[in-house]
């Protein structure tokens, strides 16, 4: 029996969705094949390990000392989407489920990925960084501005002028020294979960995002009742299906991903448009992942099984 630990919890302000997250594996994960060792992460750093706190190093040190086969982290955004504990995981020789440091420390950071989406001929929105000494960009309105390295879509803005946009640039900086402005691509918002199984890089069944609430898919879209309908799976044609499918998983394999990933992208008119790439995409009850697994016929308990059979 395979010793698992699951990292949840961790600094960032996706905190509660990371617990939801876990919540939702522990509750689903095959306890006949594997054996579970939670280890919950404070906003301050410290490791939770059957009710002990350990510091950082401590607590890596005590996952190490009891003989973990796998580690599952499950911890949305910074510290767990960006690169840093897979990093110490690494020198630990830890096998763990998702994507490397490498490749997590890219997909996080948008701008990075842009470059890179964009030098493999992939579609992007037209995007500049901008700083709080330096807030010009070219786009046109309307535009979104975003955080370069956050997910579930914290901090989001929209700005149909340029006068609204230089009246909120206090807010805008409130949390970040750098943000991204994107032209804002009006069209039909999808999500494509990727899944490794037995080395095969597996695309799911798309989603097609409606929002009900608000103008723009943020946090509160995201996670509040009624913000937005999900569709999956996505009601599109045969081929529109393949194509986002087809897209998901070349992103999946330029940014280097393990394990999982989800993409989501705009289709505007004919074409498709990469807004990002997330390589610990959420697994709550109401998250894309699982919805587009039960599509693919995977139940919740089978696609974990397949992400801890994934570590590398």
């Amino acid at each position: 029996m395979k010793k698992v630990a699951i990292l949840f919890g961790g600094p960032s302000s996706e905190h509660e969705v990371s617990v939801s997250s876990a919540k939702n594996i522990l509750e689903n994960i095959d306890r006949e094949l594997f054996e579970i060792l939670e280890v919950f992460i404070t906003k301050e750093f410290l490791y939770e390990i059957e009710g002990v706190l350990y510091n950082e190093q401590k607590g890596l040190e005590e996952i190490k000392r009891r003989n973990i086969d796998i580690a599952f982290p499950i911890i949305h955004g910074a510290y767990g989407e960006d690169g840093v504990l897979q990093k110490k995981l690494e020198e630990l020789n830890i096998l763990f489920v998702g994507s490397s440091s490498k490749a997590s420390s890219l997909a996080i950071d948008k701008n990075k990925t842009n470059e890179i989406l964009d030098a493999n001929g992939i579609l992007i929105p037209k995007s500049f960084v901008i700083t709080k000494n330096n807030t010009e960009h070219g786009c046109d309105y309307p535009i979104i501005v975003k955080p370069i390295n956050e997910g579930s879509s914290v901090g989001l803005f929209k700005f149909e002028k340029d006068v609204d946009f230089k009246n909120s640039l206090n807010e805008i900086f409130k949390n970040n020294n750098e943000m991204l402005v994107q032209e804002f691509i009006q069209g039909r918002e999808f999500t494509c979960g990727v899944i490794e199984k037995e080395g095969e890089i597996i695309p799911l069944i798309a989603t097609e995002v409606v929002l009900t609430k608000g103008e723009i898919f943020d946090y509160d879209a995201k996670y509040t009742s009624g913000g937005c309908e999900e569709i999956t799976p996505a009601n599109v044609d045969e081929e529109t299906m393949k194509r986002i499918q087809n897209l998901a998983v070349k992103c999946h394999q330029i940014i280097g991903c393990k394990s999982i990933s989800r993409t989501d992208i705009i289709l505007k008119n004919d074409d498709l448009y990469v807004l990002e790439i997330n390589t610990i995409p959420g697994m709550t009850k109401t998250s894309f992942i699982p919805a587009e697994a039960k599509a693919c016929g995977y139940s919740m308990k089978e696609i974990i099984t397949i992400l801890i059979k994934s570590a590398k």
